[in-house]
């Protein structure tokens, strides 16, 4: 009897052992899991970020700050003495313009389209460490693969990924953080915690969600490991964070102690510029609703099932942890929430799509419906999301037709060197050093009504108005738009961009109302060729001026002439007077400083070009007089301030 169970023993051991995966097929299905499960999402991702209208736009909220903190941390001496590492995002701005920098190949590309790169690629690194991680918690290829997928082109996720945003770094450290101390050897534990207080660093509003992991890990190995030396994983991650944090701080600490530079004060303003914003609220999911709301229901559903079926406790009080860091202290950011809550929601999402799975084949008939419907639920969101990506590509544009290229291009052609141009932050690092004219950003707080700014508003001579800038601003800022006149529009909608320039504060008053039919035409024709004038590139004219044009301010003949001779040359006009004893206000010389670029009256060949034409004109629009100085050529016309043209 015995002999004969030991057969029956051995026999039940071989018949299990037929089951058992051969090793050739073992060692395929090692790389063929990855390669079906998380290269597809990976694919999806790249093809729908980079063709998305999503990265086109023009950063808004807090990635402006994170695009314009990267631009400026990375300038020489920029850290020494900088005093904004733990209340802004210092390091991971660090981070990113350093990767920003390496993208753009030394002026390849534009400083945006070279920071949405970045935020590509580290999309692209949050997807496969993310199905690292998932794998790693013991989720189904399947599971895996369609959380991955859900967390790299669903709309809300497409939005988030596109921000420029430094905590796209914290989260990437996070997950590398996540994953490693899982490992097994004391070597990766102690390598995830370094990682989890380098994700800390990078942005610290994610300290919350780090120290709720790292404290759900030390239950999770006091639960499995009791009696077995469960503290030495604890010890190891936690030496490896302290030790980590203890570096990082001594390096803060050595580069807040050294001298201040200027390129450390910009940076310092712009940290200040920022403020403490709003810290409460609920922006980040009043976007996840307006982006994506099928999206939201799906992932509502799929942290109930966790928390109600799997009865994953962990995961359910990670995304309750990161939902009320959106809540509170990260209230005001829309964005910076969304990069740490998608991760948590993903690992959601497999759980209930593993529960799915095993619900199919379920004895239970409603069960098996049950399960069934669910995973058709989560096709169903990567399917809507495609659509949504689909209908999406016939609103982008072209590289050079975008509003940021077309502003650059006009400041670049319009607008004479030494001129101030206040900007947004989203446009300042492509804008600054690249023309003549000294570019300075604007931007504060979002909903604040001041607008702090780099230099003070009131040396502005022009202003390129987006949408960052308040409906309503106060202070300064209302006071210079106040006396300002939209010379450029470029793009439509949140895209729109508007160059105005600003009326000056002192000199020759402006003309007074007209009182007769007469004197109404010749202001109205004033205004309308004004305008002409001042839209056309070949005319470069101090934002004053400029602003005198678009008033109708300016002779109607001075805009006539010119812009006959601008049909082939290009002028640099450097005022607009009014004639001695002349009290109408209108504007009747006009001095010019440059033809085509070259000094007159220096360049007798220009300066010659320029007397010729001003000397052949004849009928109204015949000089009173030809000046020649220092500063220019002045031509002055005799004062009609009812002149119309064709009258």
């Amino acid at each position: 009897m015995e002999e004969q169970g030991r057969r029956r023993e051995t026999s039940r051991h071989r018949s299990a052992s037929r089951f058992t995966i051969p090793r050739p097929e073992g060692r395929a299905a090692t790389v063929l899991v990855p390669l079906v499960s998380l290269l597809p999402p990976i694919v999806a991702l790249v093809l729908v970020q980079s063709l998305s209208p999503a990265a086109q736009r023009v950063p808004t909220g807090a990635a402006r700050f994170d695009l314009a903190g990267a631009w400026l941390a990375t300038e020489p001496g920029a850290l020494a003495g900088t005093t904004s590492w733990f209340v802004a995002p210092t390091l991971g701005r660090l981070q990113l313009g350093v990767l920003l920098h390496a993208l753009q190949g030394g002026g390849a590309q534009s400083v945006l389209a070279a920071a949405h790169g970045a935020v590509l690629l580290l999309a692209v690194a949050q997807a496969g460490l993310l199905w690292w991680v998932l794998r790693r918690l013991g989720a189904g290829g399947v599971a895996a693969g369609l959380a991955t997928a859900a967390f790299g082109i669903a709309p809300v996720a497409v939005v988030a990924h596109t921000a420029i945003s430094a905590t796209a770094f914290a989260v990437v450290w996070g997950l590398l953080a996540a994953g490693l101390a899982m490992g097994r050897g004391p070597g990766s534990r102690l390598a995830g915690g370094a990682f989890g207080a380098l994700a800390v660093a990078s942005a610290p509003g994610v300290a919350a969600v780090v120290v709720a992991i790292g404290v759900l890990l030390v239950l999770r190995w006091r639960g499995r490991e009791a009696g077995r030396g469960w503290s030495h994983p604890a010890v190891e991650v936690g030496g490896g964070f302290v030790a980590a944090a203890a570096v990082l701080a001594l390096a803060m600490a050595i580069t807040a102690a050294l001298p201040a530079t200027a390129a450390a004060a910009r940076l310092d303003a712009l940290t200040a510029a920022q403020g403490t914003g709003p810290t409460g609220g609920g922006a980040a999911f009043v976007l996840w609703w307006q982006a994506d709301p099928f999206g939201a229901v799906v992932a509502v559903g799929a942290v109930l099932l966790t928390a109600l079926v799997v009865r994953d406790r962990a995961v359910t009080t990670l995304v309750l942890v990161a939902a009320a860091v959106a809540v509170w202290p990260e209230g005001g950011d829309a964005v910076a929430p969304l990069l740490v809550l998608l991760p948590l929601v993903a690992v959601a999402v497999a759980r209930s799509v593993d529960v799915g799975i095993a619900a199919l084949g379920h004895p239970l008939f409603v069960r098996s419906v049950l399960g069934s419907g669910w995973l058709m639920g989560v096709g169903a969101l990567l399917v809507v999301s495609v659509t949504v990506w689909v209908l999406g590509l016939g609103t982008l544009v072209s590289g050079r037709k975008q509003p940021v290229a077309e502003v650059e291009r006009w400041v670049a052609s319009s607008v004479p060197a030494g001129q101030t141009v206040l900007v947004g932050l989203a446009l300042y690092p492509d804008l600054v050093g690249t023309t003549r004219a000294d570019v300075q950003w604007y931007g504060g707080a979002a909903g604040g009504g001041t607008v702090p700014s780099s230099v003070p508003w009131t040396r502005a001579d022009y202003v390129v108005v987006d949408t960052s800038l308040p409906e309503r601003p106060s202070g300064a800022a209302a006071t210079v738009l106040g006396r300002s006149l939209a010379v450029a529009r470029f793009g439509s909608g949140p895209a729109a961009m508007t160059v105005r320039a600003v009326r000056p504060t002192t000199g020759s008053a402006a003309p007074a109302p007209p009182t007769t039919a007469a004197g109404r035409a010749a202001a109205a024709a004033r205004a309308t060729i004004g305008r002409q004038l001042a839209a056309n590139p070949r005319v470069e004219v101090t934002g004053q001026d400029r602003s005198l044009l678009l008033a109708g301010d300016v002779d109607a003949r001075i805009a006539i002439v010119l812009a006959q001779f601008v049909t082939a040359h290009s002028v640099t006009v450097s005022g607009f007077g009014t004639a001695k004893g002349d009290t109408s206000g209108v504007r009747s010389t006009v001095t010019i400083s440059a033809i085509d670029g070259r000094p007159v009256p220096a360049d007798g060949t220009k300066t010659g070009v320029l007397l010729r034409f001003l000397s052949n004109l004849r009928g109204d629009y015949a000089t009173r007089s030809i000046d020649a100085t220092d500063s220019g050529i002045t031509a002055a016309f005799a004062p009609r301030p009812d002149f119309t043209p064709n009258a």
